[in-house]
């Protein structure tokens, strides 16, 4: 058995080793027998077929490479939405989830226009981070999850979040966190969370594994 793993923006969307996740999908997919290729893009690919993969995965970036990603995959708008629609398993972390709504206002008044996947909006201020060691609760897994948050962001419009957060130290305000179907998750959590929540881990495996 084989599965394909896409790698999005592998250089400039990998701060707190946000490859990590990438790492530790493979190597549970080796475990169980899986066979992994891991293609790697980034913003000066200029073809990208979403159809292509099993996993897609994206991590977090500064500000400013994330309005660099979110230009860059305009291009690839449909193809998005089609691997999106026909299932394929999906993990995008930190501010790079805040790509796949409807727009994003940036903290300099600027707006993209974002993937269209879901209905959610970002607005974005350059003031305060909001920040914070977090514990998690999620309706797909009986395990608390942990994992750290820094955003300077508001997403609204969130019909169905991934994650109820239980405990902060630090300033976050939050009491939930992200969005998922049944085959899409994303989080603000930073850390790598797939290494730090080993059961998640196993989950998002399963999906992949099963597709």
């Amino acid at each position: 058995m084989k599965r394909s793993i896409l790698y999005l923006y592998y250089d400039i969307m990998n701060l707190y080793g946000e490859n990590g996740n990438v790492r530790m999908m493979q190597r549970l997919l080796n475990d169980k027998g899986v066979e992994v290729e891991i293609d790697r893009k980034t913003v000066t690919d200029s073809d990208i077929d979403f159809m292509k993969y099993d996993f897609i995965y994206c991590g977090c970036g500064t500000e400013r490479s994330r309005n660099a990603c979110i230009v860059h995959m305009l291009q690839f708008k449909e193809s998005l939405k089609s691997a999106f629609q026909s299932g394929k398993v999906m993990l995008f972390t930190g501010n790079s989830y805040e790509m796949l709504g409807k727009s994003l206002t940036a903290a300099d008044g600027t707006v993209y226009e974002g993937m269209g996947l879901f209905d959610f909006t970002v607005s974005e201020q350059g003031k305060n981070r909001y920040t914070g060691d977090v514990t998690l609760g999620c309706d797909l897994i009986s395990d608390e999850l942990i994992g750290y948050i820094n955003k300077c962001s508001t997403v609204s419009s969130i019909d169905k979040p991934l994650f109820t957060i239980k405990s902060v130290v630090g300033t976050l305000k939050d009491t939930v966190d992200g969005i998922y179907t049944d085959r899409f998750f994303g989080t603000q959590v930073i850390g790598p969370i797939l290494v730090k929540n080993p059961a998640f881990a196993e989950y998002v495996a399963e999906l992949v594994m099963n597709k």
